[in-house]
């Protein structure tokens, strides 16, 4: 039967879906910016020719009417509705009822998306795997293959997680002149007229039983025709907030800077026009940007527009080069300093940022070009194209392989920066300038090179975090209310203390006889010290020679103690600690003692800033921690 209408799949007596699936909750976090970031991307992918690919989005008010079967699918969200309620479901009934509400408003928000110079969705008539089949009919299938911005097939959720009522029209026309469209609307199963069988949850607006599409074009948009090759999306009962337009203007910039800069990619929403002309007075109009994004989006437009930035090329053993940027910033200027490298893969969409690259005010971007190492950093995205994750290789000896590849990357994108902030090897480093705005070792971001770094001008500190003191100070308790110790040996009764040679711990302090732990000795006059780790204390270290394991560690105590010790530790890529061998010292510039890898017995004045600079046995970059303990 021909006959354009809504028709809802049976599942053959198979599995029932709900509303809330994986690929819906994928998008569901920020569904209007995922929904601009998977329209570009697809649209760059579908690009035809040289010229630049335009995307527009568009919102218009219909009346419900003119919604195409608007009452059939109001009846099937009334039976999945009724049949919830008797599965007791009660997330999926009251968001039915909601959905329900939204289809049978008088009037119905829409979004537009169309595109153009892109080859439209090709293969309509076709149901093998073509981009129309694919999109419309397949789940986590997708023919995209090199250096395409998207590839798991799920993308294509973010456009109906933005309808109120989950319902998406596509129409295309076609570089091999092909017409056609298809409604499609994502519900939950439900029975079946005149049947024991259930739905599937998904319902196709079409032409027959085979839910084919219509071999024509449909415009809901009452003031817009298509009469070139493009797409066009309509989004139904569109969820348009306030902010919409100032969210997609957001992630469009923040994504795609690079591509609208490089005059690939223009992006118009509703009035305003996004392309490499207007691209100046977007990224500085405030008003246009969410807050949280300013300074990001307007730092990747000074590395790609400021002659002065720092430009490279870096090749990654066989894979390719690519293309380093890098800016530092004044004083005044170090509002505008991200401390990350941006990381975008060709078409130049931004997948994620390598944070922490230096302590000095700067940002940085990477590009990496249509190569071979882009084929392999593609490969482990996740669905939504915002991270590479080594996790998503399943053979070991394949993982170990991408990992190594992935930390030459980093390694090589670090060292550039470090290179170029150094200023002179004849400078000497002025890590007390530094000390305010030196990574914490809580970060990954303690970063360096084996050149001598003088840092010219203190940056602005936004906001100075306030070190914490516990009320117990000085111990950290376990569960019963004791001081965790470190492992100093064990001793029976009667053997005294196990400390050797007498002493507490370090070279000096007093000895005592005594097998107890603490308190006082047997004759009630003699202290017996604890060894206890001193808490409340911010600690910050720089790398100032990564081959040679040289650090500076800063930081202001919180304590009068005259017995300290000082303990590294280093974290690798799995996350395993390791003990730190520090092999020499100096404290404020004096020389300190070691013994066993661990600055032993010195002294602490509350309040006094510390710079202790260290020797060790690392010869690359660290997440680290510093521990000190006191005699108490």
């Amino acid at each position: 039967m021909n006959e354009k209408m809504w028709r809802f799949v049976g599942n053959n007596y198979a599995t029932e879906t709900g509303l809330d699936t994986a690929d819906m909750e994928t998008f569901k976090k920020d569904p209007i910016s995922s929904l601009a970031r998977e329209i570009c991307q697809n649209s760059i992918d579908a690009r035809a020719g040289k010229d630049k690919v335009i995307i527009e989005f568009h919102s218009f008010e219909i009346n419900k009417s003119d919604i195409p079967g608007r009452d059939r699918i109001e009846k099937e969200m009334i039976s999945c509705e009724e049949y919830q309620n008797r599965r007791k479901n009660t997330k999926d009934k009251e968001q039915l009822e909601r959905m329900i509400k939204e289809v049978g408003r008088d009037r119905i928000q829409c979004l537009r998306i169309s595109d153009y110079n892109t080859t439209g969705l090709l293969g309509v008539v076709s149901r093998e795997e073509t981009p129309f089949y694919l999109l419309t009919k397949g789940s986590g299938l997708s023919n995209k293959i090199g250096t395409s911005g998207g590839s798991k097939g799920i993308g294509k959720y973010a456009s109906f997680v933005a309808s109120s009522f989950n319902t998406v029209f596509y129409s295309t026309y076609t570089k091999e002149q092909e017409q056609g469209y298809i409604g499609i609307c994502k519900l939950c199963s439900t029975t079946m007229e005149n049947s024991d069988q259930k739905t599937q949850g998904i319902g196709y607006y079409g032409i027959d039983e085979k839910n084919n599409p219509i071999l024509e074009q449909i415009s809901i948009d009452p003031n817009f025709e298509r009469n070139t090759f493009g797409t066009d999306i309509y989004i139904l009962g569109f969820k348009n907030e306030e902010t919409w337009e100032k969210e997609i203007v957001t992630k469009v910039l923040d994504s795609f800077l690079s591509a609208i800069y490089y005059d690939e990619l223009e992006v118009i929403i509703n009035d305003k026009v996004i392309n490499k002309q207007s691209l100046p007075n977007i990224v500085y109009n405030d008003e246009l940007i969410t807050k949280k994004f300013q300074s990001s989006i307007k730092s990747q437009y000074i590395l790609l527009s400021d002659p002065s930035v720092y430009k490279e090329e870096i090749q990654i053993s066989e894979y390719g080069k690519v293309e380093l940027y890098l800016k530092s910033f004044s004083k005044d200027e170090s509002y505008l300093a991200t401390n990350e490298c941006v990381m975008i893969r060709y078409p130049y969409m931004k997948i994620t940022s390598l944070r922490g690259i230096s302590s000095i005010p700067c940002s940085a971007m990477c590009i990496i070009p249509n190569n071979q190492l882009n084929k392999i950093l593609r490969e482990i995205e996740n669905p939504q194209h915002t991270d590479w994750e080594l996790r998503r290789i399943d053979d070991s000896a394949k993982r170990a392989e991408v990992n190594a590849i992935y930390r030459e990357l980093k390694t090589s994108i670090v060292d550039f920066v470090q290179s170029k902030l150094a200023l002179s090897e004849n400078d000497e480093i002025d890590v007390e300038g530094a000390g305010d705005y030196l990574p914490s070792v809580e970060s990954d971001s303690g970063l360096g090179n084996n050149e001598e770094i003088t840092i010219t001008e203190q940056p602005k500190v936004v906001k100075k975090l306030k070190n914490k003191v516990k009320d117990k100070i000085g111990v950290y308790e376990d569960s019963e209310g004791m001081a965790l110790q470190p492992d100093i040996g064990d001793h029976e009764e009667g053997e005294g203390s196990p400390v050797p040679e007498g002493n507490n711990s370090g070279r000096t302090g007093e000895p005592h006889d005594s097998d107890q732990e603490e308190g006082l000795d047997g004759e009630g006059n003699k202290d017996i010290m604890k060894i206890a780790q001193l808490s409340g204390m911010n600690y910050r270290y720089f790398v100032t020679d990564k081959k040679n394991g040289k650090y500076v560690i800063s930081f202001t105590s919180l304590y009068d103690e005259e017995n300290c010790d000082l303990e590294m530790s280093h974290l690798d890529d799995g996350g395993n600690k390791y003990k730190t061998q520090i092999t020499n010292c100096s404290i404020n510039g004096s020389e300190g003692y070691i013994e066993n890898g661990i600055i032993k017995g010195f002294e602490l004045k509350n309040g006094i800033k510390y710079k202790i600079e260290v020797d060790t046995d690392l010869d690359d970059y660290y997440a680290c921690e510093v521990k000190i303990y006191a005699n108490r």
